[in-house]
């Protein structure tokens, strides 16, 4: 579904892309180095132990990243990263460490909250008065 955003249309790949990427990133390298990880992961936890947390949060990160980069439900995927940023930001707290979370939730939320469609002039289709009319044209 090719879904379009006027003007806007490069910032909106871009902003996508990037959060995309960031986000298979971050996922695959919780697979690949978990140990590098696993102190991010609080000692109490429902149920979970930090293992299991932490493939849960890769696994999460990997599917809003593949998603994302697929376009397919991308205010869903945009809302379930805004989630886990929140949930981040609220468990840890704001360091130097996690001040970026702030600039990835600001990208999150702007693509949870990015009109499904953009046009530039949209009262013009709303208003038949603002149609513009081909007067003296020859059909």
């Amino acid at each position: 579904m090719a879904m379009r955003y006027g003007r806007y249309g490069l910032s909106y790949l871009s902003l996508r892309l990037g959060l995309a990427l960031t986000f298979l990133w971050i996922g695959a390298d919780t697979f690949l180095h978990p140990a590098a990880w696993i102190g991010y992961v609080p000692e109490t936890n429902v149920g979970f132990s930090r293992e299991a947390a932490l493939a849960a949060s890769g696994v999460l990160d990997v599917a809003v990243g593949l998603l994302l980069l697929l376009q397919l439900m991308p205010k869903t995927a945009a809302t379930l990263a805004v989630l886990k940023l929140t949930a981040i930001i609220a468990v840890h707290g704001l360091d130097p460490v996690l001040a970026r979370d702030v600039g990835l939730l600001g990208a999150a939320l702007a693509l949870a909250l990015w009109p499904r469609h953009y046009r530039r002039h949209w009262w013009r289709t709303k208003f038949s008065w603002f149609r513009r009319k081909d007067y003296g044209a020859e059909v």
